[in-house]
């Protein structure tokens, strides 16, 4: 227990000066006192080598850069189609456009909310899925920003990550761009979670936020007015398995994140990047079905 409550110790300190913009003591921190070793699954899946791993490896993708005030700011920008990723599930782009095309015939408007009117009036391409990972309830850093748009007949996955902690206000400005290009935003938990960080970051970063503010699907509250009392909680993963009949096997936890995270900086063996990248990405994929159910009105099966 003392080893944990040291863990959890070094770990609020740690955010606390990442947070703060003290990157140089956040990096002496990780050299001095390490990490917690949590277990690799997704490395020893996939039979990777002992040694470290670069993110081209692990997971693809390349240096990308953003314009910031004071010029171009590199981050890695991991862009994927779903046929890429499960082509096993390439029908949920199909079923997601078909439902998006005809929602204004078969939605009944006088049961929904404001934000899901918008979506119901959207073609499939003007939607933004968005969902962000960052280095824990008690750090303001945001480190992945996880997008999906659905364009030439595909669902696409952009996913921009932040190589170190400086990269933050890159991913942000790569956000806000691909925000103002949106028509509405959709998230989980974001009005609450997602989209607050986003502004509290952007503008710690001195990040220009799109002055038009885009309608806001939060499917947490449309989840909950409708079927709380048909599950037994309403988180994602919950949801995913009595909406899209999935069960996630050897997905790194949300509580694991942020530790593999500060690792990767430290180090930079990308092993465990390509572990939170795929649960991000599934959270994504998760939202698009759960706008079908909602559309269609397809309430939960039994598990």
């Amino acid at each position: 227990m003392a080893t944990r409550a040291a863990r959890r110790r070094k770990l609020e300190l740690l955010t606390r000066s990442i947070a703060a913009g003290d990157v140089a003591s956040a990096a002496e921190m990780l050299r001095a006192h390490g990490h917690s070793g949590i277990n690799r699954r997704g490395a020893s899946r996939r039979g990777v080598s002992a040694g470290p791993v670069d993110l081209a490896e692990a997971c693809g993708g390349a240096v990308s850069a953003a314009e910031t005030f004071d010029g171009a700011v590199e981050y890695y920008l991991i862009r994927r189609t779903l046929a890429d990723v499960a082509p096993q599930d390439v029908s949920v782009a199909s079923d997601y456009a078909a439902v998006m095309r005809g929602a204004r015939q078969q939605f009944d408007e006088l049961e929904a909310s404001a934000a899901l009117c918008h979506v119901s009036d959207c073609r499939p391409e003007d939607l933004l899925f968005m969902d962000i990972e960052t280095c824990g309830l008690g750090s303001a850093v945001v480190f992945l920003v996880g997008m999906m748009r659905f364009e030439d007949e595909q669902l696409i996955f952009e996913q921009c990550f932040a190589r170190d902690y400086s990269q933050e206000r890159s991913i942000l400005t790569a956000f806000a761009a691909r925000y103002g290009q949106g028509r509405v935003l959709v998230t989980f938990n974001g009005k609450s979670f997602d989209m607050t960080m986003i502004r509290d970051r952007s503008a710690f970063w001195g990040v220009d936020l799109p002055p038009r503010e885009l309608p806001h699907l939060d499917l947490l509250h449309e989840i909950r007015r409708r079927w709380r009392k048909e599950l037994p909680n309403c988180r994602l993963q919950t949801l995913e398995r009595y909406f899209c009949g999935r069960r996630r096997v050897g997905d790194i936890p949300g509580s694991a994140i942020p530790d593999a995270y500060h690792r990767y900086v430290a180090t930079g063996d990308a092993r465990q990047v390509a572990d939170i990248l795929h649960h991000n990405l599934l959270d994504l994929l998760t939202m698009a079905q759960l706008v079908v159910a909602i559309l269609t009105g397809c309430g939960p099966a039994a598990e």
